[in-house]
């Protein structure tokens, strides 16, 4: 029995560092965000104001690390990541926190088996919790954010065409609309506040919420800035543009939702199989359990149900 929860738990693992590197891997090939966020860097050298240094008050966002290591661009990226789904949490309180859950899984686990393999994997199972969770609550901000931005640039070209400024009506919006889209207004607002331009302030905001609807709006934004023009009309049309890629996303979702759900269960099925198998006839399990050949062939299995989920995901996932 302590191999089958050996085994269960590798499996938990493996999974899990897949699923994480699957992660990482979408957020590094994604090449239209690259080019969006290529975009925006690049429209900051038509701007004068933008060579000067920024306000202390509007400095990047407090990890609670040392400078050290606060300066180094992957400590940038995950404060960035934590930031989108909770904004102000630093990520040092993060850390902490994985690492309390690190300790009490690799307690529980050495309790449990006082078998040093077994609590190491335990630290590693519990440790990624709080990763699945605020990966979990970021992507639900980001989808509850997309669906609202529609209705957000609406609000905003009626207030334009009602002869109001820009300024004001990204105050209107922050106070008028829901959360969390007008907690993010309201902060890109309370830094033009401080001293900082409308353009970067929203270069800020598209880099934390890491949405290319969001920054199809502020490229529009600053042409329109620069060049001139009706931002209203402009606001009205990438609003429509955006229901009709949201609209198209949700299509494409429910149609690739079949596919998606019979990958699963066909991952799924192979482990519950051999449970199912091993309680009926512990010598059938046994061979897997208790030989090297099974270790060796188990782990095999493992590798290939975790690749397996990935070209599932790859070939389900439409994009639109």
């Amino acid at each position: 029995m302590d191999q089958l929860l050996l085994i269960i738990i590798v499996a938990i693992t493996v999974a899990c560092m897949a699923w994480s590197a699957v992660a990482m891997v979408r957020q590094l090939g994604a090449p239209e965000k690259r080019k969006l966020q290529q975009r925006l860097a690049n429209e900051s050298m038509f701007e004068a104001e933008a060579a000067s240094p920024r306000p202390l008050l509007l400095q990047e966002q407090k990890t609670g690390l040392p400078k050290v290591l606060s300066d180094l661009s992957l400590i940038r990226r995950m404060q960035n990541w934590l930031a989108q789904a909770f904004p102000h949490m630093p990520l040092a309180r993060f850390l902490m926190l994985l690492g309390a859950f690190a300790i009490t899984g690799a307690a529980v686990a050495g309790m449990l088996s006082a078998n040093l393999p077994m609590t190491a994997v335990g630290a590693l199972v519990a440790g990624f919790i709080p990763y699945f969770f605020v990966g979990s609550r970021r992507n639900k901000r980001r989808r509850l954010f997309n669906s609202q931005l529609p209705d957000a640039l609406d609000f905003l070209s009626r207030v334009l065409r009602s002869g109001q400024s820009f300024n004001t009506g990204l105050q209107m919006m922050a106070d008028e609309l829901p959360q969390p889209i007008a907690g993010e207004f309201r902060r890109c607002y309370d830094q033009h506040s401080l001293g900082q331009s409308i353009e970067q302030g929203l270069r800020d905001m598209a880099q934390r919420m890491d949405s290319p609807n969001f920054a199809f709006f502020t490229t529009a934004v600053i042409i329109q800035r620069q060049s001139g023009g009706d931002l209203a009309e402009v606001l009205h049309n990438l609003s429509e543009m955006i229901r009709k890629r949201l609209r198209l996303a949700q299509t494409v979702r429910a149609k690739t939702s079949e596919g998606r759900f019979t990958g699963y269960i066909m991952v799924a099925f192979p482990a519950i199989m051999f449970a199912v198998t091993y309680f009926i006839d512990p010598n059938r399990g046994n061979v897997m359990l208790y030989t090297s050949a099974g270790h060796m062939l188990t782990g095999v299995a493992l590798f290939l149900q975790a690749f397996g989920l990935f070209l599932i995901k790859k070939i389900t996932t439409v994009k639109a």
